[in-house]
């Protein structure tokens, strides 16, 4: 069984001159994404690997989780915006050794992969909040539900 956690971003830019790829966290975006990357690692996500769109601000939340988790970080298009529900099981089914996954990317894709991957129907992700996913078959409808985790909760799990 693998463990799938859904992140979405920190707080982005509204603009910026470079385009929407160059967008990147502000200040308390940051702050809220460092928090939650601890948060994570503090309610015992350990992930042997951490995914991520390579635009800016998922980049940039995805570098403070690899960070406090000690792990591996890989960027993929496949997790930008626009991502399926089948790039996101394709970009898993290229790490079969992880045990759990950090996959750290953009709404609604997150939303229609939570969906597809377990039924449990369309739940939004603030940011940066996550969803864990216990994945017994990488397949639609291949996983269970196992936790939602707003930002609030992962910024209390970190001590803020």
């Amino acid at each position: 069984m693998t463990t799938l956690v859904l992140m979405r971003h920190g707080v982005a830019e509204d603009d910026n001159p470079g385009g929407d790829a160059a967008r990147r966290l502000t200040i308390v975006g940051l702050e809220r994404a460092a928090h939650a990357a601890r948060g994570l690692v503090a309610l015992g996500v350990r992930p042997d690997i951490v995914l991520t769109s390579p635009l800016m601000r998922c980049r940039q939340t995805a570098e403070l989780v690899a960070g406090a988790a000690g792990c591996a970080l890989a960027d993929d298009l496949r997790l930008a915006p626009g991502m399926s529900t089948s790039d996101l099981l394709e970009v898993m089914l290229e790490h079969p050794d992880a045990r759990t996954i950090v996959a750290c990317t953009h709404q609604p894709g997150l939303t229609y992969a939570l969906a597809d991957l377990t039924g449990c129907g369309q739940i939004g992700f603030r940011r940066p909040g996550a969803a864990v996913i216990d994945m017994e078959s990488p397949r639609l409808g291949g996983g269970r539900l196992a936790a939602v985790l707003p930002p609030r909760v992962l910024r209390a799990a970190a001590g803020y």
